[in-house]
């Protein structure tokens, strides 16, 4: 009976290419690819209030224009060894209405 029941499943799944086994997608087609790192400059750092001021290019992960405006940051830890004029790349998510750098690192 065991062996009636394969020797069906097997037939259906050769019938029916949809149900055969699908090799697997390559790993990077499938994997969710960052979005590039943005560009900006330092404007004020607010360590007590986790929040920094950049004048920055355009941020294509939310589509906004280039501009100057102050970001809340995810972990204060981001703000160490920035300051006011450093040239920066960064990440940005919006979360609800806010948009939060996620990511800070001092530009090269």
């Amino acid at each position: 009976m065991k062996n009636l029941l394969i020797a069906s499943l097997l037939g259906c799944a050769l019938t029916f290419p949809a149900f055969a086994a699908q090799p697997a997608a390559p790993a990077a087609a499938s994997a969710e690819v960052a979005a590039p790192l943005s560009q900006g400059e330092v404007r004020k750092i607010d360590l007590a209030g986790q929040k920094i001021t950049l004048r920055h290019g355009p941020i294509d992960s939310v589509g906004m224009p280039p501009m100057t405006m102050v970001f809340s940051v995810r972990d204060a830890a981001l703000l160490e060894g920035i300051k006011t004029g450093d040239k920066v790349r960064f990440q940005v998510e919006q979360q609800g209405s806010q948009f939060v750098v996620t990511e800070l690192q001092a530009a090269e």
